[in-house]
């Protein structure tokens, strides 16, 4: 499971955490990653992998504004590419190597292959090379001829708008194509040693996502179609060549594996769990449920689901229910419905299971609390029991404290900026944890 837009996705991969334990809950202005954070690259160096790192291609992790010497400073001692989440122009656009940025005039897709491979040919230790591609992301385009099988399509804008599917599945073609040459420039005593995995960063735009998926269950939302994404992987020790495994796997999960994978240390890290003993013998699971969240307007909210169900809640407070083994591509919300007891086990089960999994409940820990309005502009009313004081603290995507209040039932909201809080609700022994929108 990834999260349903890029950005978060890759801080998933990056750190090893949530994106409510990051603050990167969007492509916009929650992109930005924390100065603080442990990267995947960072932890190589400090853990003793040997290994050379690098990131060719999109960073996408530098906020609204970003910095071309952030992905060095977040300890990638290597970064060639688009610091950017999209190009205008994939033949003009500006590319950036190690802080300094210069107009590239040549086709992005193809310029990323080419830097990935310099850079390996360079290296004379072991190597971790992160390769992002653009590709697919939009706009729509024709790629050179040579990258694809699409044909000569008319290449004017009103003719991409009128049907995108073909322009998608050449650009598509082209990734294909160029992640064929960059392992073909491997020598085969490299290609022997050198373990690949190939992963989306979020679901299919809704514009070209194709049946039986939902038309409005693609990137963007915390539906499958906007979450479940592909992962390959393939190379020495992944013995189990062809094969499928149904295990539930997260994106988190790819920090602890490649650390593994390069032999460094590696004690109980955060949510990201390796899935190293998968490569070679299968009911191997590591997790019992999956967790993502994501803060876009209109769909903001988490998503946590186990082998079968799945349970999906939105910072508006709706909810929607799914029987996975029954209706994959949800179409029917068992909460329209009376649940089965089966269905109510599960269903309070996912409830209760984000606990285990993320620390973070997608429930109030007291019950007995609730809060009011959801989303809220002006004043935000805590009701709880009693007459004992309640004590209220806000936090931010980032987990900063931003207000607290003791003895109150009431905050003065208005002055918070727009977006997603935490409101942390004390009483006693009793506490509670809601997630709202200020509007």
């Amino acid at each position: 499971m990834a999260s349903p837009l890029c950005s978060p996705t890759r801080s998933t991969i990056i750190t090893g955490r949530y994106g409510y334990q990051t603050g990167v809950l969007n492509p916009g202005e929650l992109s930005l990653l924390p100065a603080d954070e442990i990267t995947l690259h960072r932890y190589l160096t400090d853990n003793g992998s040997g290994y050379a790192s690098c990131i060719i291609g999109k960073w996408h992790l530098g906020g609204s504004a970003p910095d071309p010497a952030y992905p060095n400073a977040m300890g990638v001692p290597h970064y060639a590419g688009l610091l950017s989440g999209a190009v205008n122009n994939y033949y003009t656009w500006p590319l950036t190597v190690n802080g300094s940025t210069s107009p590239s005039t040549a086709y992005i897709t193809t310029t990323i292959t080419d830097m990935a491979i310099d850079w390996i040919d360079q290296q004379t230790t072991p190597w971790f090379c992160w390769v992002a591609y653009n590709a697919p992301h939009t706009p729509y385009h024709l790629p050179p001829l040579d990258l694809h099988s699409q044909g000569a399509l008319p290449a004017d804008q009103a003719s991409i708008n009128a049907n995108p599917l073909p322009y998608y599945l050449a650009m598509l073609e082209s990734v294909d194509h160029e992640l064929g040459r960059l392992l073909a420039a491997l020598t085969p005593a490299e290609l022997a040693n050198t373990v690949v995995l190939f992963i989306g960063d979020n679901g299919t735009e809704v514009d070209v996502i194709q049946a039986p998926y939902l038309q409005n269950h693609g990137k963007g939302t915390l539906y499958e179609g906007g979450v479940r994404v592909p992962f390959v992987m393939a190379g020495p020790g992944v013995t189990r060549a062809g094969e499928r495994e149904d295990a539930l796997v997260s994106t988190v999960d790819l920090f602890a594996t490649i650390v593994e994978l390069t032999g460094a240390s590696l004690p109980a890290y955060e949510q990201s769990r390796s899935l190293v003993p998968m490569l070679s013998q299968s009911g191997q699971s590591v997790r019992s449920c999956l967790y993502t969240d994501v803060s876009i307007t209109g769909s903001s909210g988490s998503a946590i689901r186990d082998a079968r169900w799945k349970l999906i809640n939105f910072d508006s407070g709706q909810q929607r229910f799914y029987d996975l083994l029954n209706d994959p591509w949800e179409e029917v919300n068992l909460l329209l419905g009376g649940l089965t007891a089966a269905e109510q086990i599960a269903f309070d089960a996912l409830n209760n299971a984000c606990d285990l999994s993320t620390s973070v409940p997608v429930q109030p820990t007291e019950t007995s609390f609730s809060i009011r309005p959801n989303p809220v502009r002006e004043v935000l009313l805590v009701d709880a029991p009693g007459d004992a004081p309640v004590n209220v603290r806000v936090r931010d995507a980032l987990g900063r404290v931003v207000l607290e209040r003791a003895a109150t039932r009431q905050l003065e909201m208005i002055a918070l900026k727009s977006g997603l809080y935490a409101v942390e609700v004390e009483q006693g022994e009793r506490r509670g944890v809601f997630r709202i929108v200020k509007e």
